[in-house]
């Protein structure tokens, strides 16, 4: 459940180009705030699409007016899909995207890094299959236990050598959640 965690955490993040703004350039009043339009790795934190699901229509027409057509309709996209979430699967964001926060600036890039080369490698319908294999992997409880999953038939003729190497990079380089 850790890995699907900030396996969703890195897709939601991901699908957007929302990066988060420095703390000191952060606003406490209505508006996504001076990184709203910023370009890079990193998404719309938890935090913001908070806000903007607590805005007036005006204010957030007003904000998302300022983007180019394209990002405005994926920002649009994200927070119907924000809108419609769960509570406790919004909770769940939040707490995935505390803990990512809580990594060194180094380790947050390897991590974006590693996520956007599994959204890179692996197409839609193949992504759970592979983060299951990802879970397994890292709650097995010794090297022999990951080695029967490593060597297991199915795993070896579901995915090619690539993704077989990438599954095992996330698994031992993805941080646990606590």
């Amino acid at each position: 459940m850790r890995i699907v965690s900030l396996v969703a955490l890195a897709a939601f993040l991901s699908c957007s180009v929302i990066a988060d703004p420095q703390p000191s350039l952060k606003r406490k009043g209505p508006g996504p705030g001076p990184g709203f339009l910023k370009k890079g790795p990193g998404g719309p934190p938890p935090e913001l699409m908070e806000r903007f699901s607590h805005m007036s229509p005006e204010e957030r027409r007003d904000a998302l007016s300022k983007l180019p057509p394209e990002r405005r309709e994926m920002m649009e996209r994200r927070l119907e899909q924000w809108r419609n979430m769960p509570p406790a699967e919004r909770r769940r964001l939040e707490g995935s995207y505390a803990r990512f926060q809580e990594l060194t600036p180094e380790k947050q890039q390897e991590v974006r890094q590693l996520f956007r080369k599994f959204s890179e490698t692996f197409p839609p319908e193949k992504r759970p299959e592979a983060q299951a294999v990802i879970r397994r992997l890292k709650r097995a409880e010794s090297p022999e236990d990951r080695q029967k999953i490593l060597n297991n038939r199915r795993f070896l003729n579901d995915f090619t050598e690539d993704e077989r190497k990438l599954i095992e990079q996330m698994a031992n380089e993805l941080p646990d959640r606590d």
